[in-house]
């Protein structure tokens, strides 16, 4: 009985925080950048997102807009760049009723209240979204242009 007790306890530690590695390899990842226009202007402060889809889903990789319009990709793990393969790519911008950002201090559930997607389904969804791309062994520079009107 003892020993069936540690032995079930070792699993369930190994289970929890992995004994030595979780077995998969670590993701390659890719340089992948570009800018995104709305209407031939730089849309600032919306999250980009590259979901995998096909043979082999993993997981995605994102990135923000800068004041230019301009995204660098991470892969969900932190890492700069993304997986090579075919996604699916939402953007987004979440943001008040003016299309400010929240203020940093707003808890998620006010800014959920006040919320507001300013970007149509069709580019906004990843159940919806127009927006496709691959990506290569180089990666490389995918703009994209939206339009909101």
């Amino acid at each position: 009985m003892q020993k069936s007790l540690c032995f079930a306890a070792a699993l369930l530690l190994c289970w929890t925080v992995g004994c030595g590695g979780s077995g998969e390899p670590e993701t390659a990842l890719v340089p992948v950048s570009g800018t995104v226009l709305a209407d031939g202007q730089p849309l600032v402060n919306a999250m980009v997102t590259f979901a995998p889809y096909g043979e082999g889903q993993g997981r995605p990789a994102y990135g923000v807009t800068d004041s230019a319009g301009k995204y660098e990709l991470k892969f969900v793990d932190g890492r700069p760049g993304c997986p090579v393969g075919k996604f699916r790519v939402s953007i987004s911008k979440f943001a008040q009723a003016d299309g400010s950002p929240f203020p940093a201090s707003m808890p998620a559930e006010e800014q959920t209240a006040v919320g507001k997607e300013h970007i149509p389904a069709k580019y906004s969804s990843y159940d919806k979204t127009e927006l496709w791309t691959e990506v290569t062994g180089d990666g490389g520079t995918i703009p994209f242009e939206i339009k909101l009107k």
